[in-house]
């Protein structure tokens, strides 16, 4: 569970502004149990066999011939599908099957390594194979034929159906056959028309961190007392700074001391030489069943879901594609380089992306240079004496890294805004003191305690 702890500072308004929205169509995705009988299940085992020999083989094909170049499909299709035929995978599916395989290709092409292995798939279904007989039921194009699937709908599909019958979502025409066990999915695609744009209320810079995420909020909403009415040169803007607690790398921490401990109960020693346990069939089947991954998804979903939750303009750092690998450059235990390399930081940035696309709010990205290591209200670089937090500035007072690299991210935002919301977020800075650093640095390493503990 996600913790927001708050500490306001500094209050006072300004007037509403309008934040342009992304142009980015939000997708989600949502998995229904399908019901299918004895035959029919084995009747997609055979499919799904089907499938992955079809995907195998043309990715070992274009591995093979085009050696690292782009693939296209319909090049592809022309010269494989006398090959793919005589697997005897009905037409649809071995059309998608060869545009899975290429994607594939494409992906591995990209970042290189060993040759890409399929080892399960997930059979593409297009509109030719499937359609809806009624809301509960399907009407599926198999292995050998076509059946009726009863669906187990929940609330999450029924939302998404109510969406687009009210015109506010619309449905893929592919969907997914996924099996888990000896369950199988169907898993709908669903493209959300994003809302309005939305007039902020704040604007939040937010940074993430190991075992939490720091943001920055200055206060947009305006004022209407009389005092402030009278006269304007009292109106501070205000700022808060909050911490919202991940566990990314304590969660990273268990499950790395989980995988040892089995590790060393299932090493064995042959001739004198002690193997270990990791290459064991009783060590695979048990890592399976660990839910590092769905924990992480469900703490990245509910940091999103804090973020966006009010109307604002979202601000944070460019961090390019692999953050983890500039972070670790400098770092010498092991330990400390693998849950750096847990945290899911890009992750973290495509979900909030996302999820402001689908509310109207617009995500601001500035450059990450020196955000955390430069003093907020001087602008000259800090040293750290006592450790990788808390730096010293030049002028003689500590402030904490996190706290640093929000403020600097407000800063550099107002340098591409409107003018008048760039006055806005620079009168709040100016009002930023040496006393309000030092306390929102000593709040953020008391969250951080708190963590540990």
């Amino acid at each position: 569970m996600i913790e927001a702890l708050t500490n306001p500072a500094l209050k006072g308004g300004v007037k509403l502004l309008t934040a342009l929205n992304l142009d980015v169509v939000a997708r989600r995705s949502v998995a229904v149990p399908l019901l299918l009988d004895g035959n029919q299940l084995l009747d997609f085992l055979e499919l799904e066999r089907g499938y992955r020999k079809v995907k195998q083989l043309v990715v070992d094909y274009l591995v093979r011939s085009y050696k690292g170049e782009k693939a296209s499909y319909f090049k592809v299709w022309h010269e494989v599908k006398e090959v793919v035929k005589q697997i005897g995978l009905p037409f649809a599916y071995a059309q998608q099957a060869v545009k899975d395989a290429v994607e594939t290709y494409n992906s591995w092409a990209e970042v290189g390594g060993r040759s890409p292995e399929v080892k399960k798939v997930s059979p593409y279904a297009t509109p030719n194979v499937w359609r809806f007989n009624s809301l509960t039921s399907l009407s599926l194009r198999l292995m050998s034929g076509r059946y009726t699937a009863e669906l187990w709908p929940h609330k999450r599909f029924w939302l998404f159906e109510w969406l687009i019958r009210t015109g506010r979502a619309r449905r893929a025409n592919t969907i997914r056959l996924k099996r888990v066990g000896n369950r199988v999915y169907a898993v709908f695609t669903y493209e959300i028309e994003p809302e309005a744009p939305k007039e902020p209320v704040a604007v939040t810079a937010f940074d993430v961190n190991e075992n939490t995420v720091v943001a920055a909020s200055v206060d947009l909403k305006a004022s209407a007392d009389m005092v402030a009415q009278w006269n304007r040169r009292w109106i501070q803007p205000s700022i808060s700074i909050r911490v919202f607690r991940t566990d990314f790398g304590r969660l990273a921490k268990r499950y790395d001391a989980i995988r040892r401990k089995w590790a060393e109960e299932l090493s064995v020693e042959v001739n004198g030489k002690k193997l270990s346990g990791t290459h064991t069939r009783e060590y695979r089947r048990r890592v399976k069943r660990l839910r590092e991954k769905d924990r992480k998804r469900d703490r990245v979903n509910k940091i999103a879901h804090e973020l966006t939750g009010e109307a604002a303009i979202l601000v944070t750092e460019n961090v390019g594609k692999k953050p983890q690998e500039e972070m670790v450059v400098d770092k010498r235990s092991p330990q400390l380089r693998h849950r750096i390399k847990q945290i899911p930081i890009r992750a973290v940035m495509e979900k909030v992306r996302d999820k402001a696309a689908e509310r109207g709010l617009r995500l601001l990205f500035v450059s990450s240079r020196k955000n955390s290591k430069t003093c907020p209200i001087h602008g000259v670089e800090m040293s750290f004496p006592l450790g990788p937090k808390i730096g010293l500035c030049p002028r003689g007072h500590w402030v904490h890294r996190d706290v640093a690299a929000v403020l600097n991210m407000l800063r550099r935002a107002a340098e591409r805004l409107d003018e008048e919301y760039a006055e806005t977020v620079k009168r709040a800075l100016s009002a930023v003191d040496v006393k309000a650093l030092e306390e929102w640095s000593q709040y953020v390493l008391e969250a951080e305690r708190a963590v540990r503990t």
